[in-house]
């Protein structure tokens, strides 16, 4: 299959940790010649409704998404959801109670800030969250407005990040069986995110077994072509062991151009076209048995 950058299916904006509004997302993408997008927003779908709006105007097809954060074996894994009703109202409950785990979240950092003689409010860190998904990619805007740091990879390396003096682990998170249970009440497809970061390979068939995942994040920033040649063998093998033809996607992660490793351009990530059009016909099955 040739690849191209026509779609991208993996990016952030500011309703959860992602540098530009859904708005102003949608217009990169434009600007970067997209035709398929999706936003995939941390726990939240606060951002699509916007987003929506802008892909409309100017003649993107949107998928709506989400990724949603889930433990498995004491490791975290993200878990990508396509084609959701984001106006789904168990969807919505669900995701409130995961809002008020990153609060709770938040309210740990910002003591261990204090303690660290970088003292924030709360409220000027949820500034920048706009009633989406609070993440630690909003307490480092916080700090660079306080002139504490002079970039969000500062503020991390600094403060934020795993083994810093103000890094909070979360204690909470819902598995990977609730992830795609979520995903699939609210009608759309569980794709795992960029597999490359676990070690999962024995784990995901199982995953398609007794869960019904639907397919991998094989076209990914961080993956070399050793690592998509070997999801792409995984996949076949996976399909003949179940019996089940498996969805592949990919894209950037965009987030923003000055978050260091998360900084890959809109549509630097090549996925073949014929992988989205699967995904959209999937999509629209589901749809119409709906």
């Amino acid at each position: 299959m040739s690849l191209s950058r026509n779609s991208d299916l993996h990016m952030h904006s500011t309703a959860s940790d992602g540098g530009y509004s859904p708005t102003k997302l949608m217009e990169k993408c434009h600007q970067a010649n997209l035709k398929f997008v999706a936003l995939t927003d941390h726990d939240t779908v606060n951002g699509i409704e916007e987003a929506k709006q802008t892909a409309h105007r100017l003649g993107l097809t949107l998928i709506p998404g989400i990724e949603l954060s889930t433990k498995s074996s004491g490791q975290s894994v993200h878990m990508l959801g396509y084609g959701i009703d984001w106006k789904n109202d168990t969807l919505k409950r669900r995701l409130d109670r995961q809002q008020d785990i990153r609060k709770q979240r938040l309210e740990q950092i910002l003591l261990k800030l204090k303690a660290a003689g970088v003292p924030l409010e709360q409220d000027a860190v949820l500034r920048y969250a706009d009633g989406g998904a609070i993440g630690r990619p909003h307490v480092a805007k916080a700090l660079m407005d306080k002139g504490y740091v002079r970039s969000v990879q500062e503020a991390f390396e600094h403060y934020l990040a795993e083994g810093r003096p103000c890094y909070v682990k979360r204690q909470e998170y819902i598995s990977v069986e609730q992830a795609i249970a979520w995903i699939h009440q609210a009608g759309g497809v569980a794709i795992v995110a960029h597999p490359g970061y676990y070690d999962l390979d024995d784990q995901l068939i199982g995953w398609v077994r007794e869960y019904g995942l639907d397919g991998i994040e094989v076209y990914h920033r961080d993956h070399s072509r050793e690592v998509v040649a070997h999801y792409e063998q995984l996949c076949k093998r996976m399909e003949a062991e179940t019996g089940r033809r498996l969805l592949r996607t990919g894209g950037s992660d965009f987030h923003h151009e000055s978050y260091g490793r998360t900084a890959a351009p809109l549509g630097t990530t090549r996925i073949p076209d014929q992988l989205t059009y699967e995904l959209l016909h999937d999509l629209e099955r589901k749809k119409t048995r709906a």
